[in-house]
């Protein structure tokens, strides 16, 4: 594999863990359970998205996509915040 592949992974299985560890809307799920939010989210980044293009789809996927109704704004500033802090997708 290559470095950059390489580097490209961990930085997504960083991603998931803030995912796993933060958001986790669900509570208490597999590790994988987030797993088909890490790619939008991460392309999002390595795009520049803003903070509140983070917000409205970290909002999408809670409040319609996982049927909730409801969003936590707190909790995703949070974690949008922890992902940025991850630096720049390589």
């Amino acid at each position: 594999m290559s470095v950059e592949k390489e580097a490209s992974r961990i930085w997504r299985g960083r991603i998931r863990d803030i995912l796993n560890q933060q958001w986790d809307p669900i509570g208490g799920c597999p590790a994988d359970e987030y797993d088909g939010y890490v790619g939008t989210i991460a392309t999002m980044v390595r795009d520049n998205t803003t903070d509140d293009a983070l917000m409205k789809y970290l909002e999408w996927a809670e409040a319609v996509h996982m049927g909730f109704g409801r969003f936590d704004p707190e909790r995703a500033r949070t974690v949008i915040a922890s992902i940025r802090a991850l630096g720049k997708a390589p």
